[in-house]
């Protein structure tokens, strides 16, 4: 289903009203995560932001998570080596901001990039989630981040 002009894998999508969301976004041709498209698109508040990175929350979060934001890359970029010098800093200035906003105690950060045709993202431009799962999740029951 993905195709080149796309910038949105309609394969990745979790739910079904956010598959209409992308469908949306397909037929409107833009990137959903460039600054001057995200409202259009994005309902969820924008929490910070800095020279590099938008810090938002998931507007859908993964299953048994307690916090899920998005820090996105305020230029289109689609891959690491993309980045200007700072942007990593920045990055992890927002995820410290997080830990004390959110008083979150463990969690992961975790960053796809590249072709979302391979790699199990829905938007083709470089994002970081920020995942803290809920403690009073069912026992045998994780928080999966798809990659691949």
């Amino acid at each position: 289903m993905y195709m080149t002009k796309d910038y949105v894998n309609l394969d990745n999508a979790r739910h079904d009203d956010q598959r209409n969301v992308m469908s949306t976004i397909v037929e409107d041709g833009v990137c959903p995560f460039d600054e001057e498209f995200l409202a259009n698109y994005h309902k969820q508040p924008i929490l910070r932001q800095g020279t590099f990175w938008t810090l938002t929350l998931n507007q859908w979060p993964y299953e048994y998570t307690r916090v899920h934001l998005l820090a996105i890359a305020r230029q289109h970029v689609e891959t690491i080596d993309e980045l200007e010098a700072g942007a990593a800093e920045e990055l992890f200035d927002h995820v410290k901001w997080a830990i004390q906003e959110y008083q979150i105690d463990f969690g992961g950060l975790a960053m796809r990039f590249g072709d979302v045709r391979h790699n199990g993202a829905s938007v083709n431009h470089l994002h970081a989630h920020i995942i803290v799962p809920d403690k009073d999740k069912p026992a045998d029951a994780k928080v999966k981040f798809k990659i691949s």
